[in-house]
């Protein structure tokens, strides 16, 4: 099988798409989410199921209990025909609730299953079904981590993380 340059750049945006998502799902950026759906695009993550704007509200609402979340994006497997792709992104997620009693981290392994459109020239979800595969809960000692020094950088869940003004 040959693949096109085409093919190669639409698999590249796609990818970047997948990631922006993921990224503003850890920084709880509702405007980066809702960016990475077609404005009728729909997510069903199965205990919500709605727009990507909905879901994008539905997430900052949602995960802001957990101290910390961080999904870990497998590259995804992608099938390009025409203006339509299908995607396959397995994800492992960690939800870390820091200040629960006792702390834990419960850690999920899902895979999203996307349907992509390129609408006016750019690639977004226009469908996103969340499968998930397996579940765990271990409990997290905050006590025994290793503790950052004042001037460490440490990861922020908004918009005054390091990865919004770089380097």
């Amino acid at each position: 099988m040959t693949i096109t340059v085409e093919e190669l750049l639409a698999r590249e945006e796609i990818t970047d798409v997948i990631k922006r998502l993921a990224r503003g799902t850890d920084r709880l950026d509702a405007e980066m989410m809702a960016s990475c759906y077609h404005p009728d695009g729909f997510d069903d993550h199965n205990s919500f199921r709605g727009s990507g704007n909905e879901f994008a509200q539905w997430v900052v609402t949602v995960l802001p209990h957990f101290t910390a979340t961080m999904h870990f994006i497998g590259p995804p497997n992608i099938s390009v025909t025409g203006d339509v792709a299908q995607a396959d992104t397995y994800c492992v997620a960690h939800h870390i609730r820091g200040d629960a009693d006792p702390p834990t981290d419960m850690i999920l392994g899902l895979r999203y299953v996307d349907r992509f459109e390129r609408r006016a020239g750019t690639w977004l979800i226009a469908k996103r079904v969340c499968a998930f595969d397996w579940t765990h809960t271990v409990p997290f000692d905050p006590t025994i981590s290793f503790t950052f020094e004042p001037d460490f950088t440490v990861g922020r869940r908004d918009r005054t993380d390091i990865t919004y003004r770089g380097v």
